[in-house]
């Protein structure tokens, strides 16, 4: 029983210690990234007209990656009214939803601009998807083939 007291307490000391010590762990509290609103657009709940993002997108050699605001701005030399939101949202979809339930993700790069339109028609019927949901995903993928390398 002498023995344990001073067990217990060296156990504890290297507890407190290292408690203390200068290390800090990858999960101490970081302060949140600031990500700019582009001039004229709502900070309130409204959905934003476009955003800047000051995040690094990485593309994908197959033009399967989230969308930003180099292919909001391509889109919207087509279409004027599309919004990031609803880019993420075609991206949601095509990347994880009702897309991937019958095949995995196509690659878009290889069509060309106009077989997209009769595909994703044809898809979303099968998919029974709305109307808005097949019009997100097809913004989402001429986003894509308005920004590819060539």
């Amino acid at each position: 029983m002498k023995l344990i007291i001073p067990l217990s307490i060296v156990a504890s000391l290297i507890i407190i210690t290292a408690c203390n010590s200068s290390k800090k762990s990858s999960t101490s509290a970081t302060k949140p990234a600031v990500i700019p609103v582009a001039a004229g657009t709502s900070t309130t709940a409204s959905i934003p007209t476009s955003t800047v993002s000051s995040v690094n997108i990485v593309k994908s050699t197959n033009g399967i990656y989230a969308p930003g605001n180099e292919e909001l701005i391509a889109i919207q030399k087509q279409y004027k009214d599309v919004t990031l939101n609803q880019l993420n949202q075609g991206y949601e979809i095509y990347t994880k939803g009702a897309c991937i339930k019958c095949h995995g993700a196509i690659e878009i790069y290889p069509r060309e601009e106009v077989q997209w339109g009769s595909v994703i028609n044809d898809m979303a019927y099968r998919a029974g998807i709305s109307a808005s949901e097949k019009d997100a995903v097809l913004k989402y993928v001429l986003s894509i083939k308005a920004t590819q390398p060539r």
